[in-house]
């Protein structure tokens, strides 16, 4: 018994998104595609007019969507996507492709990860800053939950339930970055001892423990490479 090959593993970009949204909706307009990324899709794939626009263009060059110019009196023209068959079956190869690693970016954490340098004070008003954000989109998923999907929850179809699930997973995000604050806060007040050993003139002098962990990562000098470490969860 012969195994079936393993797929390629798909790297997820903007094309994938412009493709998945043209096929749940054929005729689609790119001022709708723009809405919709704005309303529904910031929380997981950031993408602006500057960038949607464009790509559509180059899209229609590939022979992956097609477009059509509508005249209208009194207004400006519009142009309706459409996926093409070669599109679709791109789009099905992307979503049948393996798991994609998460490889993040995330300046919120990388910044906490150094706010010991602005003293306690300090590092529990950033905290607090970032709660306030974390606030700020909770608020914003809960009316789109709200005002589209209602109370019970009904789903027009299938793709609008797949759409609430994305929603589903920001909102519930949101909570545990407001919960994950909220500790944070408590472990600065509770460590304040901490901070009066990381004034001025030490953090100008590194501390023999950190001496110690530059030197376990730092190259040696016939070039090898330092050994992995495991990330702190």
């Amino acid at each position: 018994m012969t195994s079936q090959p393993r797929k390629p593993r798909i790297k997820s970009a903007l094309e994938h998104a412009l493709l998945g949204l043209v096929a749940e909706v054929p005729g689609i307009t790119g001022y709708d595609i723009v809405k919709i990324f704005d309303l529904q899709m910031a929380h997981y794939w950031h993408a602006h007019q500057g960038q949607i626009y464009p790509t559509l263009d180059r899209m229609v060059g590939r022979g992956w969507l097609r477009s059509r110019d509508v005249v209208q009196r009194g207004r400006p023209n519009k142009r309706l996507y459409t996926i093409t068959p070669d599109g679709q079956r791109m789009l099905v190869e992307w979503l049948e492709s393996p798991f994609e690693e998460l490889k993040l970016k995330y300046p919120a954490l990388l910044r906490c990860r150094f706010l010991g340098h602005l003293g306690a004070d300090g590092a529990r008003a950033k905290i607090q800053e970032q709660r306030a954000m974390w606030e700020k989109y909770l608020a914003t998923y809960r009316a789109i939950e709200r005002d589209y999907f209602g109370a019970p929850r009904t789903y027009a179809d299938v793709n609008s339930m797949f759409s609430y699930f994305t929603l589903r997973g920001g909102i519930d995000w949101m909570e545990e970055n407001i919960r994950w604050c909220d500790w944070a806060v408590a472990e600065i007040d509770r460590n304040r001892r901490l901070f009066a050993s990381n004034g001025h003139n030490q953090r100008q002098q590194r501390s023999p423990a950190a001496a110690s962990s530059a030197a376990a990562v730092a190259p040696s000098a016939r070039g090898r490479k330092p050994p992995l470490r495991r990330a702190a969860r």
